[in-house]
C-alpha cells in the first residue's frame, strides 16, 4: 500500500522499528492512527535513521504505533531537502521544527 503526499507516491507502512535489507536514502514521513503528518524528514541512510531517531518519543506520544513510516526514494539530496520542506510547510508536523 503507499499514500500519496504532494503528488509523491510514499511506500508503507512500515515498521519504524525494522531493518532494511538495504540502506538508502528517502523522504520519511510518520503518521498517526489518524492520518495525521507527525513527523517528516529526510535522510541518507534509512536504517540507522529510523532504529535511532531522537523524536521517537514524541511520535508515541502522538499516537503512532510501531506502523506508521511512509518512505519516498530518492538518492539526490536536493530533491530530498526541498520535498520534505514542501511538507513540513504545508502539514505543520506535530514533532520536530526543521
Amino acid at each position: 500500500m503507499a499514500i500519496n503526499i504532494e503528488g509523491y507516491q510514499f511506500a508503507g507502512p512500515y515498521y519504524h522499528t525494522r531493518r532494511f535489507n538495504s540502506t538508502f536514502g528517502c523522504v520519511y514521513v510518520i503518521l498517526n492512527s489518524r492520518n495525521q503528518v507527525v513527523d517528516v524528514g529526510e535522510t541518507s541512510d534509512s536504517n540507522s535513521r529510523f532504529l535511532n531517531h531522537e523524536r521517537k518519543t514524541c511520535w508515541y506520544s502522538n499516537g503512532v504505533g510501531e506502523t506508521g513510516l511512509y518512505v519516498y526514494i530518492s538518492n539526490d539530496q536536493n530533491f530530498r531537502l526541498l520535498l520534505e520542506r514542501l511538507i513540513r510547510t504545508k502539514y505543520h508536523p506535530l514533532c520536530g521544527d526543521k
